[in-house]
Order: structure tokens, then C-alpha cells, then sequence
């Protein structure tokens, strides 16, 4: 003798079937999450932000002549920057020196430091000469981790010369 067991379930009800339930839910997962989403990019910060990037697109011409002045002179900054950790001193080095090598005497030098996340944390430091002929430097602290952007600029009279550099500031375990 078999018996069959006949299925007493009504699937006409759409909230009793089981594909309808799973559905709804991942419907209201993807939902939520995409709140979450919306929310987090209002609330949080929105990033660099230049206030005045249309005279800055139309000072390009500039910039890029600039640069190539840079070039044509030819001078050499080497830094010595060792790896950051937040909230702990460390003593930036910078030599100047010219095509050939030598030192240069310039004016002055200053490093500016720039958060891309955060603008309020942008600064600059002022380099102190040594007794070292283009030899310069200071004691530098960020301190808050995460990428950095860094401009060092040496002037000599009218002439402007500067390098960028992106760096990680790492947890001072």
C-alpha cells in the first residue's frame, strides 16, 4: 500500500509562498543598504574642494609655464623625510642644490602639508637653515593618519622652485 500525501498548502496567498518571502526580503536588504549609503555620503565630509576652480583652470597657461621654468633651471631638491607615524616628531632634511650639484644659498624654504579628506588640517612649516651651504630643515608632526600631500617650495629672490610628494602617515604602534 503507498500512500500519497496530497499538499494541503494554499500558494494563491502571495505572504505564505516562499519565493515571494525571500524576495521581499532582498528587496528590503538592497533597500536598507542603500540608505545606509546615501546617508553616510550626506553626513560625512565631501573631500578637497577648491572654492575658485574656474580662475584656476584659466591660470593653467601659468602653472605650466612655471614648470618649465622650473625645469630650465634645473635645480635639485632632495628631501629626507623618514616614515611618518601620527602624532610623533620626526626631522625633515632638505638640500638644495643647483645643475651641477652644488649647493645653492636660497632665501627661504617651506613645506606645506595638505589632507585631500580634510582642509582644516592643511598648514605649512618654515625650514630653518643649517650650518650646511642649502642645507635646511625642521621638526614636522601630522597628526592624523592617512594619505598627505606635501609641497616643498625654496625661494631665491624671485625665483620659485617646488617638488609634491603624497605620503602615508602610519599608526604609531
Amino acid at each position: 500500500m503507498s500512500e500519497t500525501s496530497t499538499d494541503k498548502r494554499n500558494w494563491s496567498v502571495a505572504w505564505k509562498n516562499p519565493f515571494v518571502i525571500i524576495w521581499f526580503s532582498i528587496l528590503i536588504i538592497v533597500v536598507c543598504v542603500n540608505f545606509f549609503m546615501v546617508s553616510m555620503a550626506i553626513v560625512t565630509n565631501p573631500g578637497l574642494v577648491i572654492d575658485d576652480f574656474y580662475e584656476k583652470g584659466k591660470n593653467m597657461d601659468k602653472v605650466l609655464a612655471a614648470q618649465k621654468r622650473m625645469d630650465e633651471m634645473g635645480w635639485q631638491l632632495e628631501v629626507d623625510l623618514p616614515d611618518l607615524k601620527e602624532g610623533r616628531s620626526a626631522k625633515v632634511t632638505l638640500m638644495v642644490s643647483d645643475k651641477e650639484g652644488e649647493p645653492l644659498n636660497i632665501d627661504t624654504a617651506v613645506l606645506y602639508y595638505y589632507r585631500p579628506s580634510d582642509r582644516k588640517l592643511d598648514g605649512q612649516k618654515a625650514l630653518a637653515p643649517t650650518d650646511t651651504l642649502g642645507q635646511f630643515e625642521t621638526e614636522f608632526v601630522l597628526n592624523t593618519k592617512g594619505k598627505w600631500d606635501l609641497i616643498m617650495e625654496v625661494t631665491q629672490g624671485e625665483l620659485v622652485y617646488n617638488i609634491g610628494r603624497s605620503i602615508m602617515v602610519q599608526d604609531p604602534e
